[in-house]
């Protein structure tokens, strides 16, 4: 396991468009910088010896084919453009790449062979390294999960991070929270669980302003298995109406099918 770098926190203009942390030899962290749209979404690039998965594309607003070409120079593989979910700023850079995994849950189904959405978890292998992927629609209909059973690192996309959890269908964010956490408990090892995004504070239950591009005293991108734990016993513990739920790294936020706030 790798210390992770002090991420670009957008309280400077004068960084890169994007900050790069290899995480091991096989396994890149794109951030898209602040600066260049407030999302500051995160990338992650996976390597086998057969294949290269990217997740997402970010906003658009940076050249990351001409960074994952760099990435991938020297190296024969086959690149495999894929998604944590459909939302606009993790896949507005799709048209930079030839060939790019659909957004639908039934394009992503269909491509990784998931017959039974969403209970049904199936392996993708890279060469020489196997992910699960496991469908957790509840903050957007084609969400999944990546678990990389080589650093037992588990990618949860906007479902779990370091922010606001943004609940567009209640019932089926549940249900894929209990699913996600049974996958683990039943004999998946997590050593950490990175998201796409960073909206907390350092502060216990504090986040940053919606629209804030400036993140002084930012959290940090990983997070502990025992967050995952905590969000499947509050989200176990809450019922079937929609409420906001603070807890020190994370903040369960239901809108409705139109955005807004309930």
């Amino acid at each position: 396991m790798t210390t992770f770098p002090a991420w670009d926190d957008g309280t400077t203009t004068t960084t890169p468009d994007h900050q790069i942390h290899w995480y091991d030899d096989r396994t890149a962290i794109i951030r898209q910088a602040l600066h260049t749209n407030f999302e500051g979404p995160f990338i992650y690039l996976l390597l086998g010896s057969e294949r290269a998965l990217l997740l997402d594309t970010g906003t658009g607003h940076i050249d990351l084919r001409g960074i994952v070409d760099g990435l991938l120079a020297g190296r024969d593989l086959e690149l495999v453009v894929a998604h944590t979910h459909g939302h606009g700023d993790h896949v507005g850079g799709d048209d930079q790449f030839d060939t790019v995994v659909g957004k639908s849950a039934e394009a992503v189904a269909e491509y990784f062979g998931i017959t039974a959405w969403p209970e049904q978890i199936v392996e993708f292998d890279l060469g020489d390294r196997v992910l699960d992927i496991i469908a957790i629609p509840g903050h957007h209909p084609s969400h999944v999960a990546y678990y990389d059973r080589s650093t037992r690192l588990l990618l949860t996309g906007d479902s779990l991070y370091a922010g606001r959890l943004y609940v567009f269908d209640w019932p089926a964010f549940r249900a894929s929270v209990a699913r996600l956490h049974g996958f683990v408990a039943a004999g998946n090892p997590v050593d950490l669980v990175l998201g796409t995004h960073i909206e907390m504070t350092r502060e216990p239950g504090v986040d940053f302003g919606l629209g804030s591009d400036v993140h002084p005293g930012e959290h940090v991108l990983e997070l502990d298995p025992a967050v995952l734990t905590e969000l499947a016993d509050v989200m176990a513990a809450a019922g079937e109406t929609p409420h906001r739920i603070v807890r020190d790294h994370f903040i369960v936020f239901p809108l409705s099918p139109a955005g807004e706030p309930l």
